[in-house]
Formats: structure tokens, C-alpha cells, sequence
């Protein structure tokens, strides 16, 4: 739940903002544990400086200090050398000399009710530590107390096997706690006043690299439907937004193509609707004046132009629905043989109006068994009646038409040639697109032009090719290949 709230509560930010503040956040974190880091071992260095040079001074104080036969001491006025640097004041510094039984032998400085602790201290000296150090914080026993806490030497002054004196020298640490506290002020100030340097930074840096994606946003606002030829601007760096540019371009460049195939389409659709509704209406228009003899006629020809209107709308509904794509298929194991067989038997009788003969031979170049496809039935029978229709239109009378089906190994060939005029070289790359028809063609073979545009685009639905070759004068040859499965 708590997860959830950050994301919805960083969504609400910009792109820029959520990276100057992910930046922000992570230089914020490895700053403060970094400085975190060297804050803890300046502390330690310092300590460090600290006891040394506190453990010199006790040095110097016991060796003041004369311990007699009978244990008796020597405690003569402090004589140290002015000329050192200390990190506390001499003047300041409670010095005592302690029994392990607890007793204070001798003492130098206002203690008042101040008893510093030495048990544990014996025991560590007893064990083999040079001398202990703790920081004493409770100072309010110490009458005019110099800094907020004070430093705890225990040095042996005997030099038995089990020390039994131990010199003791509390001393303030007002040089340490300022140090302390004004590296904590720098690092209080400090990190605070570099994160918004880099928020700032994360800021600038972010807008100049979102820069070419803002470009881009307004150059694609300003680019309407009449535009479609504008394209969004490519940045000059070799990186992702590159990429990116480079790939609105290339997806206005197809939705351009579309725009334009289809106003083509709703171009040449209208032309070739408006050609049989004028005949109709005028032959309408004549059937009110002509005679009942003529009548039969007239009413003969509407028909057949509503039978032309009704196959146009029948092709551009195929269109339609291949146009949809594999949503509209309904797959299933085919044999491409059968639907041969089917298209076959539905052109014989336009073959025979033309004295055509249609030749279809089976090659099995695999050696196995017939194989199977997998595709659309219905989509896919469209497609092999259109191409040996097709052959079968710009086929001269008493001419055959061969349709060749091979199977190979891994997929299955089906070739339809006609020994039509064939298809000249300047309109062989246009003759799939919809409404497309040879330029010699149009007034001699019935048609709309829509037949290989929909068998191209059932042949593009199955991840197949049908492709197309012409030899001038020799007619036409259309090649069907489909993977088997």
C-alpha cells in the first residue's frame, strides 16, 4: 500500500521532475552515507589525536611523581614543558592518584563531588592495556565544569606485575566538541545546499535531454490529416530518442501510405460504382418512352449492371474482412489440392464460355505424403479462384490454362500460367494494387480490378507469397507458396 502511494505520488510528476528528484534522491543518499562515512572516521581521527596527546601529558605527570620504600608519595608541584601544544587547557585538567582499593592518595584541581570510576580500569591495566580511556558526560558532580564532557586517562604508576596506583586526569574536551561541531554545522549547511545544486542540475540537465522529445510532441501536434508528408524532427545524437524519432517517421511514413492507398481506393471505388448506376438511370429513364418490345431489353441490361454492382460490393466486403486481419480468420488444417479442386470446378463454366481448357497436374517433390497447410478455407479458396479466374479472363479463346501444384518438403507451390498478351514491365509492380487493370485490358475483359489485391492480401493474412511474372506475348504466370505444416 505504502509502495503504491510513492508510485501514484511520482506519476503525478513530469518525466523531468521524476528525474531530477530520482537523481536528487539517489546523489542525496550515497552523499549522506559518504559523508556519514568520513564524518565517523574524522571523529576517530580526532579522538584518536585526542588520547594520544593526552595519554603524553599523563606521561609527563607521572614522571613528577616519586612513589617511596614504604609506598608513600611524592606529589611535588606539576613542572611541564609550556612549550607543547595540547587540544585542552593545562590550567583545567582534575589529576588524582588512586589505590585499587578504592582510596585517593592525592589529588590536584576542584573535583568538588566528582568521583571518577576505577574498577574497571584496574582490570584492564591488570590484563595488560597500557592505560584506559573513557568519556565521562555526567559533568554536573564537576564544579565549573569547562566543556560539555570530559576525558578519562587511567595510567599505572607502579611498575609491578598488578599495578596498584593508577593516575587519573579528567580533562574538557571544548577543542574536540568544537571541532565536532563545526564539521556537523559545514555538513548540516553543506549537504542540503548541494542536493538543491543538484536538483537544479538534475533539472537542466533533464530538459536538455527531453529538449528533442518536446520538439517532437509539437511537431506531431502541428501535423493534421492534409499533412501527413510532415515528419517529427531527428536529433543528431546516436541515442534512444533517435531511435524513437526515427520510428514515428517510419510509422507516419505507413500511416501516409494508407491514407493515400485508401483515398485511391474510395477514388476508384466511386468511379466504378457511378459507371453502372449512370447506365442504370439512364436506361431507366428510357424505359418510360420505349415500347413494350424494347422493354425486356433495357430491363435485361439494369440487371446485369445490378449483378455488377452486387459483385463490386461482394469484393470490396472480402476486402473488408481481410482487411480486419487475424481476427477474421478461422483457421483449421487445409489441403491445398482440395481447393483446387473446388475453384476448378467453379470455372470450368467460365472457361468453357471461352473455349478455354484448364490443365491442373500435381507434382510431389517430397516423396511423402500430401501435405497439409493451415489457413482460412474460405479466404484461401478466394484467392486460387481469383488467380485462374484471372488467367482464365486474359486467356484468348481455345487456349489452356495450367495450374501446377508442387510440394515440397516445407511448402506447397502452386503456379497458374495463361498464354494471354501477358503484362507489360512498367505496370508489373502496380498490378496487386486494388482496382489496378492492364492499360490494353480495361474496355476488352470484364472486371474490377479488385481480384489480386484481395488474393495478395489473403496470400500477406497467412504469411504467404503470391507473386507474379510476365513474358510479353507468351502471357502470364501467378506463383502461390504457402509453408506446410
Amino acid at each position: 500500500m505504502f509502495l503504491k502511494r510513492i508510485r501514484s505520488f511520482f506519476s503525478s510528476f513530469s518525466i523531468r521532475w521524476r528525474l531530477a528528484l530520482i537523481f536528487v534522491l539517489l546523489f542525496g543518499v550515497t552523499t549522506i552515507l559518504f559523508n556519514m562515512f568520513l564524518f565517523t572516521a574524522m571523529i576517530d581521527n580526532l579522538q584518536q589525536d585526542f588520547d594520544d596527546a593526552l595519554f603524553n601529558y599523563s606521561v609527563d605527570v607521572s614522571e613528577g611523581i616519586e612513589i617511596g620504600i614504604k609506598g608513600d608519595l611524592s606529589f611535588p608541584p606539576l613542572r611541564l614543558d609550556h612549550g607543547k601544544i595540547l587540544p585542552f587547557p593545562l590550567g583545567t585538567a582534575l589529576i588524582q592518584v588512586r589505590h585499587s582499593s578504592g582510596t585517593v592518595l592525592a589529588r590536584v584541581g576542584n573535583f568538588g563531588e566528582f568521583d571518577p570510576p576505577y574498577k574497571k580500569d584496574f582490570e584492564k591495566i591488570w590484563k595488560g592495556e597500557e592505560a584506559t580511556y573513557r568519556t565521562i558526560e555526567n559533568i554536573h558532580n564537576i564544579p565549573s565544569a569547562e566543556a560539555d564532557s570530559y576525558r578519562l586517562i587511567s595510567f599505572p604508576l607502579d611498575n609491578a606485575a598488578k599495578p596498584q596506583l593508577l593516575l587519573q586526569i579528567a580533562v574538557p574536551m571544548t577543542l574536540l566538541e568544537t571541532q565536532i561541531k563545526q564539521r556537523l554545522r559545514v555538513l548540516q549547511f553543506g549537504i542540503p545546499v548541494v542536493l538543491l545544486v543538484a536538483m537544479l542540475g538534475g533539472l537542466f540537465l533533464s530538459g536538455r535531454a527531453l529538449k528533442p522529445v518536446d520538439q517532437m510532441i509539437h511537431a506531431a501536434k502541428d501535423i493534421k490529416a492534409s499533412e501527413l508528408s510532415k515528419r517529427v524532427p531527428v536529433p543528431v545524437a546516436n541515442d534512444e530518442i533517435k531511435q524513437l524519432a526515427l520510428t514515428l517517421n517510419e510509422m507516419l511514413g505507413r500511416i501516409e501510405q494508407a491514407f493515400q492507398s485508401q483515398e485511391r481506393f474510395v477514388a476508384d471505388a466511386s468511379h466504378q460504382l457511378l459507371t453502372p448506376l449512370s447506365i442504370m438511370k439512364g436506361e431507366l429513364e428510357l424505359l418510360r418512352k420505349v415500347d413494350d418490345k424494347d422493354r425486356d431489353a433495357l430491363i435485361k441490361s439494369s440487371l446485369q449492371e445490378v449483378d455488377n454492382l452486387s459483385g463490386i460490393v461482394q469484393e470490396m466486403l472480402l476486402l473488408a474482412r481481410v482487411d480486419a486481419g487475424m481476427g477474421a480468420l478461422t483457421l483449421q488444417e487445409l489441403s491445398l489440392d482440395e481447393l483446387v479442386f473446388d475453384a476448378f470446378s467453379r470455372c470450368e463454366k467460365i472457361a468453357r464460355s471461352k473455349d478455354i481448357k484448364l490443365k491442373f497436374d500435381i507434382e510431389n517433390e517430397s516423396g511423402e505424403d500430401r501435405k497439409m497447410v493451415q489457413g482460412d478455407k474460405d479466404l484461401l479458396e478466394g484467392l486460387v479462384f481469383n488467380i485462374i479466374e484471372n488467367a482464365i479472363k486474359y486467356s484468348p479463346p481455345n487456349e489452356t490454362v495450367d495450374i501446377l501444384l508442387t510440394w515440397k518438403k516445407d511448402r506447397s507451390i502452386l503456379r497458374v500460367a495463361d498464354n494471354g498478351p501477358g503484362i507489360p514491365e512498367d505496370q508489373l509492380p502496380y498490378i496487386f494494387e486494388r482496382f489496378s487493370r492492364g492499360a490494353n485490358m480495361e474496355t476488352k475483359v470484364k472486371g474490377f480490378g479488385l481480384g489480386l489485391a484481395i488474393a495478395r492480401k489473403i496470400a500477406l493474412l497467412h504469411n504467404a507469397t503470391l507473386t507474379a511474372e510476365s513474358h510479353s506475348g507468351n502471357g502470364a504466370r501467378f506463383i502461390f507458396e504457402i509453408k506446410n505444416i
